[in-house]
């Protein structure tokens, strides 16, 4: 059973805390302007959802290629592609100094895509932020 008490209370303002501090980031700004100019191009979330809704054959359609190709090296996307990279290390960042508190043994999976995939960190390492 849930014990509540002072300890518990404190936790939570700690975690509003931590919260106001990641929403109040450069990351999370930077990530709601890019994702905000990638959801107002209309003709761009059309492309989105013709390639998408054809996936299946992406490989037996050069057009499909070529759209996806095009959707790739749209700066919108690429914008929005940096921006979640940088706010998933942030929060990475965070999950690290929170894992050591707890152990120093705890390995931490990280998907960054722009940096070659999941990276498995433990919680010794030390954090750049």
């Amino acid at each position: 059973m849930l014990h509540i008490d002072e300890k518990l209370f404190a936790i939570d303002e700690e975690i509003d805390k931590l919260v106001e501090e990641i929403l109040k980031s450069e990351q999370v700004e930077s990530f709601r302007v890019a994702r905000h100019d990638f959801q107002t191009d209309l003709s761009l979330n059309e492309e989105v959802t013709v390639l998408n809704d054809n996936l299946d054959y992406i490989n037996f359609r050069k057009d499909l290629k070529e759209l996806q190709k095009k959707i790739n090296l749209n700066p919108k996307v690429y914008a929005l592609r940096l921006a979640e990279n940088d706010l998933q290390e942030l929060l990475s960042e965070y999950t690290r100094e929170i894992v050591t508190t707890v152990s120093e043994h705890i390995n931490i999976d990280e998907n960054l895509p722009l940096k070659g995939g999941h990276n498995h960190h433990d919680g010794r390492k030390k954090s750049s932020r």
